[in-house]
């Protein structure tokens, strides 16, 4: 895998502002004639997206950083492919099988249909070939730029870094925990086609440290206040523009709001009369 993101095609092809991202979402609407308004808060589309990727990587037993990779891949299909001319469920699986190969962890077909099969039954056949031609037609849409580099190793890097710089800040088992969670749950969002993985992992270190922060009335101790500026001014020392953490950070929490008013069967039965219409 190529090891430098900066030369990678994930930055040189595969990362947008938002204006961009967004003009090629209206693109991709003008051309296929589906608006993207018409399936409610997209965000909730991405969550029942990703909590399909996750059920189907448990019963195929595949490591997190696969299934991170294809969840990037459903991201990127879905800029320039409407959900509405698909069918989710065969392109999420697809996405599983495609993401297991490129992380070295790979799957046979047929046990990646299996499972799907058994988990969505109604829109999964337990023919192979669908999934097979599926893969080329995911492939072309990515322009077969699959490598994908992700914020996991710039957080156990950045970590061990803040642990090493002398000020007594660096993150508690608790808390690095905190932020790997935050680095899945990125995934959800848009961040992964807008941002570096050191602009993720830092905003992930930042979250983990604010949201186990004690309650209100204990933070005015100041040991708490002095650690946490410390770790602010490290972030500033390290070159990464603390504007990008703060649009991140306002970004995953805008997420964590929206889902709490995620209706999971709402999506589950908008998705069932979708691909029943095709």
């Amino acid at each position: 895998m190529a090891a430098n993101y900066w030369t990678s095609s994930q930055f040189n092809h595969w990362r947008f502002t938002r204006p961009q991202l967004d003009k090629i979402r209206a693109s991709t609407e003008a051309d296929t004639g589906f608006r993207q308004q018409d399936l409610g808060d997209p965000r909730h589309l991405r969550i029942f997206f990703h909590s399909l990727i996750q059920a189907l990587g448990r019963h195929l037993s595949v490591r997190q950083q696969a299934l991170a990779t294809a969840e990037v891949y459903l991201a990127r299909f879905y800029t320039r492919s409407a959900v509405q001319e698909t069918n989710p469920y065969l392109i999420l699986a697809t996405c599983v099988y495609l993401a297991c190969k490129m992380e070295e962890c790979p799957q046979h077909i047929r046990s990646v249909v299996s499972e799907a099969k058994s988990l969505w039954p109604d829109f999964i056949t337990h023919d192979p070939t669908k999934l097979a031609e599926c893969e080329f037609y995911l492939i072309e849409e990515l322009d077969s730029y699959l490598i994908i580099h992700h914020p996991y190793r710039s957080l156990a890097q950045l970590s061990k870094a803040l642990g090493a710089s002398g000020n007594n800040a660096g993150l508690s088992p608790d808390e690095m925990q905190t932020a790997w969670s935050v680095v899945n749950d990125s995934y959800v969002t848009d961040l992964p086609l807008l941002y570096p993985p050191n602009v993720i992992a830092m905003t992930a270190m930042y979250m983990s440290v604010v949201l186990r922060m004690p309650s209100a009335a204990a933070t005015q101790n100041e040991r708490t206040r002095v650690r946490l500026k410390k770790i602010v001014d490290w972030f500033a020392g390290c070159g990464i523009d603390l504007e990008d953490v703060v649009d991140c950070t306002q970004e995953m929490i805008s997420l964590y709001e929206v889902w709490e008013s995620y209706n999971e069967k709402t999506i589950r039965d908008l998705m069932a009369r979708l691909v029943n219409k095709r």
